[in-house]
């Protein structure tokens, strides 16, 4: 069995293939960065893919951390792991990212204690056996009634607040372990647990404690006039550009529609689509480099859903190359699910073609 493990839990990104059979790590990636890890991880994936000697297709199962951690990064690894389960048909198993930084202690003649700094005088705490059993579940505690929680008995401890912990007399023992998830460490956890038909959840401990700015962007329907226009965005996101005639021939069928997004009447991205019926179907979405994760994909996604639902229409639905991990990813996450493939339905800039994968959503 091949598994695919990846973390953007913690202020890292890691990725790691895995062969259950031999118990060896085939390929692995691991880079500590406070942010970026929504650019970093599909690369990272791909690359370690690639130096594995691993298809795709020839995947088992993904293996990703479920937080407690940023909630960004938590989201962004479960949306890859989800993009990924969907796309290539396989179970998810989710490993608390406690639990994973657990796998990284070595050493078993003492129990273990993970304390990871959660700020704002917080840690998230979890405590294992010499087995590495859970005997104390992933908790959020204030530094001063840490002690509360922990064990009688010396313990080894790790996780970016361990020295926190350390008490005068050094009955514990501070491990040299690292102190962040490591998808090659606690991928042999996730090959042990048996896989689950559903897809595992966040686990957050507490609230976000940063609120939103509002986004000060508007929304407007567009015809062949910005034909021009959307074919510059158009080529600034993808290799194969549709020209401005395409745009003029597809925007006079009936039906079919542009929804532009700007920023004080400055062009951000655009969404393409064709209404028929109760069905719509997205021709392509795209945000300006400079603008991408951001949320202005995902806030496009939710203008174009609302529209058509008052229009009545009760299917949305997309085609996406099977190499497309990120965008599947996103699709995923935002509730598409499989519906069919059109094979060598692509033709990439070799002369080679590949599959569509059909995605669908209902509304």
């Amino acid at each position: 069995m091949l598994i695919l493990a990846l973390d953007t839990s913690m202020a890292a990104c890691s990725v790691c293939v895995y062969d259950a059979r031999s118990g060896l790590v085939l390929g692995a990636r691991h880079e500590f960065m406070d942010r970026g890890q929504a650019e970093a991880l599909a690369p990272m994936v791909q690359e370690t893919m690639v130096s594995a000697g691993v298809a795709f297709k020839d995947l088992a199962r993904i293996a990703v951390t479920t937080g407690p951690g940023t909630f960004t990064g938590v989201r962004i690894g479960l949306a890859m792991a989800r993009g990924l389960g969907v796309a290539l048909g396989i179970p998810i198993t989710g490993i608390n990212s406690l639990a994973a930084i657990a796998c990284s202690e070595t050493a078993r003649d003492l129990p273990i204690v993970v304390a990871v700094d959660a700020r704002a005088n917080e840690i998230y705490f979890a405590a294992f056996n010499q087995s590495g059993h859970e005997i104390t579940a992933p908790a959020i505690v204030t530094l001063a009634d840490a002690h509360k929680f922990m064990p009688s008995n010396p313990v080894r401890i790790l996780g970016t607040a361990a020295g926190l912990l350390l008490d005068k007399n050094n009955k514990h023992v501070r491990s040299d372990a690292g102190d962040l998830p490591i998808a090659a460490n606690f991928v042999r956890l996730a090959a042990s647990i048996p896989a689950s038909a559903v897809p595992p959840e966040p686990l957050y401990l507490r609230p976000p404690d940063v609120k939103p700015q509002a986004a000060k962007i508007s929304f407007s329907t567009v015809g062949p006039v910005a034909a021009k226009l959307l074919a510059e965005i158009h080529g600034e996101s993808f290799a194969t550009r549709w020209s401005e005639t395409d745009f003029n021939e597809m925007l006079v069928v009936p039906g079919t529609q542009a929804v532009l997004v700007s920023s004080q009447n400055n062009p951000m991205g655009f969404v393409l689509f064709r209404k028929a019926a109760d069905e719509a179907e997205i021709l392509t979405i795209c945000t300006r480099p400079s603008f991408r994760q951001k949320g202005h994909g995902k806030l496009l996604m939710q203008h174009l859903e609302n529209a058509l639902k008052k229009d009545d229409v009760k299917s949305l639905f997309i085609e996406v190359a099977v190499s497309n991990h990120a965008a599947l990813a996103l699709y995923a996450s935002s509730g598409f699910e499989k519906a069919g493939t059109r094979k060598n339905y692509y033709e990439r800039g070799d002369g080679a073609r590949e599959d569509a994968l059909i995605m669908r959503k209902g509304l």
